[in-house]
């Protein structure tokens, strides 16, 4: 009887990791997938036009790529909301305020998409448009800023790659703003550097869980026999 109870608890442990490791490869895969949407989506949208004369709005409202301007922010701002999600939820981060920012970062960039930025005809909504781009930044920032700081207290051999990756990403957006202005190139350097990073930071993090359950199934496929 003993021994039978322990088959049992060995098989449903073996059971649940089994189950565990292939949930978090889905979970890698979509993450990919997500990613590379984002990131593939902005570069088509962005070369449209001159992304070194042209801003996504520019393009969206002034070339005849209206809907299709929509239909980014909105593929977006899916897109990074739920990879965001994902990771939260692999490293337990738990933070109510991350979630509501991430939310917030979410209505603003849709918003920002939908408010006709024509300068020349509807000023309030252009300035309204400036706003709602600022408050998604923003927001971006307020979610995943603290989130980078965190991992890298828990997973200090990230701490150095975050902290630099995130300079990257801001110095090169500056410059970028500083030099050129209001361009294409400054909204592309935020969008493919975020995504460049969280596609790493994912990739190890999902893969290290990954080979951590696989070591557990290995035991429990050696006590089993």
């Amino acid at each position: 009887m003993e021994t039978h109870s322990k088959t049992s608890v060995i098989n449903h442990d073996l059971s649940y990791y089994k189950d565990l490791t292939s949930k978090l490869r889905k979970e890698r895969s979509w993450m990919v997938i997500l990613l590379s949407i984002i990131m593939l989506f902005t570069v088509i949208y962005a070369t449209l036009k001159n992304p070194f004369i042209y801003t996504f709005s520019k393009i969206g409202n002034y070339y005849g790529y209206r809907w299709l301007y929509i239909v980014w922010a909105v593929v977006i701002s899916t897109c990074l909301h739920t990879v965001s999600i994902l990771l939260f939820k692999l490293t337990n981060f738990n933070k109510k305020w991350a979630y509501f920012a991430l939310a917030l970062a979410s209505f603003f960039l849709i918003v920002t998409a939908i408010i006709p930025s024509i300068r020349e005809k509807f000023y309030f909504l252009h300035v309204l448009h400036k706003w709602t781009t600022f408050f998604f930044v923003m927001s971006t920032i307020t979610a995943l800023h603290p989130y980078f700081v965190w991992l890298g207290r828990k997973i200090p051999k990230l701490k150095i790659l975050l902290r630099n990756w995130q300079l990257i990403i801001l110095i090169g957006s500056m410059t970028s703003l500083i030099l050129q202005g209001q361009t294409g190139i400054f909204e592309l350097w935020f969008f493919l550097g975020l995504g460049t990073l969280m596609m790493y930071l994912g990739w190890v993090l999902y893969t290290e869980k990954i080979e951590m359950n696989e070591h557990y199934e290995q035991i429990k496929e050696d006590q089993k026999s």
